[in-house]
């Protein structure tokens, strides 16, 4: 299980308007670590202990959520590689 804190955070790409993305740190019952960037929508769902979906709008710190640990980044569940360059 997982515990979910998250924080709202804006991020312009490389469209003209910003996404409203969503910052959610989690930590596993092992320790490890994980951040997940997200579209901060409706839409957007993670998948809670039993089954359930929870929007990642109704997501509260301290939620629990299912995850596996992977290596490298991900999009729609590719494997990509990344790298971020902060300015």
């Amino acid at each position: 299980m997982r515990k979910a804190r998250h924080a709202p955070r804006s991020w312009a790409g490389p469209r003209s308007s910003g996404s409203p993305l969503l910052l959610v740190d989690a930590e596993a019952e092992g320790g490890a670590k994980a951040s997940l960037i997200l579209q901060n929508a409706e839409t957007i769902r993670l998948v809670a202990p039993g089954g359930n979906a929870i929007s990642v709008v109704n997501l509260a710190a301290g939620d629990k959520i299912l995850g596996c640990v992977l290596e490298g980044g991900r999009h729609f569940g590719m494997a990509v590689k990344e790298t971020i360059r902060e300015k």
